[in-house]
C-alpha cells in the first residue's frame, strides 16, 4: 500500500513538472512573439516632400556708394559702421593737399579776374545808359552784356577756387571737403583709413568710395545651384531662407533671377540664382551673411511609406523583412521618392503588413 502511494506521489510531481515546463515554454513563446511584434512598424499613409538645399550669401538689395566731390586725403570719419544715417548727414572730411604755389596762383588769378571784371562792369554800366537813351543799337549792347557776364563768371570762379584751396569748400555750392550721405540707410562699410588718397567723382572717373550705405529692410539671397536641379526652379518660386548666424530665424524669399549661363565650380556646372525678401526691424542681418535656401524638388501626397532605415539593399534590389506567422521573411519591394527619413512604397507590401524596424 505504501509503495502504491509513493508511486502516486511521484506521478503527481512529474505531472506538475511537466505542466511547469509547458507553462514556461508557452510563456517564452508568447514573450518571443511579443518581442518580434515590438520590433515591427506598420506602413503609414503620408506626404513625402523631397527638398533641395542651396548655400549662398545675403546682401542688401540697395547699396549706395558715397563719393567725394573733391580730391585729397581722408582726414577723419564722423560716423561708425552700423550707424543709421539720413540724407545730408556728415560722413567724413577730406583734406585738400594744397601747395603754397597753388594758393599763390589762385590769388593771382583772382586779382587778374577782379581787375578784368571791374573794367567790364564800368564799361557795361556806361553802355547800358547809352542803350537806354537809344544811342547804341541793341545788338551792340547784347555783345557788351555777354562780355560782362563772362568776366563776372571768371571772377566768381577764381574766388571759389581760392576759397576751396584755403577753406576746403565753395560757398553756396555742393562742392565741399565734407562728404555727406546721399541716401537714408545704415552704414555697412567705411573702407578707408585716415590719410588714404581720395579721388573726386566727375564725368571721367567714378571716384573713391568713402562709405557704403545700405537699406537693411530688403535683402537678396545669392547662391548657385547644380545643373541637375536648375530646371526645377522658376522665377516667382518661393524659397525658405535660413541665415546660419541667426538661430531659429527663417523667412520666405521669391526667386527673381536664374542665370542662363552656367559656371564651372568644384567639378560641376552651376547656375547663379537670386531671391528677394523683406526684413523686419526686430531681426538684424549684415551684408555677406552665410545662408541656406531650401525649396521643394518633388512632393507626393497620400502615399504608402515606411522609414528608410527599414530597407535592405542587395545588388540592384530593395527588400524589407515582413512578419508572417511570427517569423520574419524577406520580401522584394519597389520604392519611390524619399525625404531621407521616409520612403514611398509603390509595390510589395500593404498597410496590413508588419515590417521589421
Amino acid at each position: 500500500m505504501a509503495k502504491k502511494n509513493k508511486s502516486q506521489h511521484i506521478g503527481i510531481v512529474l505531472i506538475l513538472i511537466g505542466l511547469c515546463m509547458v507553462s514556461i515554454l508557452f510563456s517564452e513563446n508568447q514573450s518571443e512573439k511579443q518581442n518580434r511584434l515590438s520590433q515591427t512598424i506598420i506602413p503609414q499613409i503620408m506626404t513625402i516632400t523631397q527638398k533641395q538645399v542651396i548655400s549662398g550669401n545675403l546682401y542688401p538689395i540697395k547699396e549706395i556708394e558715397v563719393k567725394s566731390t573733391i580730391a585729397g586725403v581722408l582726414e577723419t570719419y564722423f560716423v561708425q559702421v552700423g550707424d543709421k544715417v539720413r540724407k545730408g548727414d556728415r560722413i567724413a572730411k577730406v583734406k585738400i593737399l594744397s601747395e603754397p604755389s597753388q594758393i599763390e596762383n589762385a590769388k593771382t588769378n583772382l586779382k587778374t579776374a577782379g581787375i578784368a571784371f571791374d573794367k567790364e562792369q564800368l564799361n557795361y554800366e556806361r553802355e547800358r545808359k547809352l542803350f537806354e537813351k537809344g544811342v547804341i543799337p541793341q545788338s551792340e549792347f547784347e555783345e557788351i552784356s555777354k562780355i560782362y557776364m563772362i568776366s563776372k563768371e571768371q571772377y566768381e570762379y577764381a574766388q571759389n577756387q581760392l576759397h576751396l584751396l584755403e577753406e576746403g569748400y565753395i560757398p553756396s555750392s555742393n562742392v565741399s571737403n565734407v562728404v555727406i550721405a546721399t541716401a537714408d540707410g545704415t552704414l555697412i562699410d567705411l573702407p578707408l583709413d585716415e590719410g588714404t588718397p581720395v579721388q573726386e567723382r566727375n564725368n571721367f572717373r567714378d571716384g573713391t568710395t568713402v562709405a557704403l550705405i545700405a537699406q537693411l529692410d530688403s535683402f537678396l539671397f545669392k547662391g548657385r545651384i547644380i545643373e541637375n536641379d536648375v530646371l526645377a526652379l522658376k522665377k516667382g518660386m518661393k524659397l525658405l531662407v535660413m541665415p546660419t548666424s541667426v538661430e531659429g530665424f527663417q523667412t520666405e524669399a521669391t526667386i527673381r533671377k536664374i542665370s542662363s549661363k552656367g559656371y564651372w565650380d568644384q567639378g560641376t556646372i552651376k547656375y547663379d540664382i537670386e531671391a528677394v525678401f523683406t526684413l523686419s526691424d526686430s531681426v538684424q542681418i549684415y551684408s555677406g551673411f552665410n545662408a541656406t535656401a531650401e525649396f521643394i524638388l518633388k512632393e507626393k501626397k497620400d502615399v504608402l511609406a515606411i522609414p528608410e532605415a527599414c530597407l535592405i539593399f542587395r545588388n540592384d534590389s530593395t527588400f524589407v523583412e515582413v512578419l508572417k506567422d511570427f517569423e520574419f521573411e524577406r520580401r522584394w519591394i519597389e520604392t519611390g521618392i524619399s525625404d531621407v527619413i521616409n520612403v514611398e512604397i509603390i509595390n510589395g507590401i500593404s498597410e496590413e503588413n508588419k515590417i521589421k524596424k
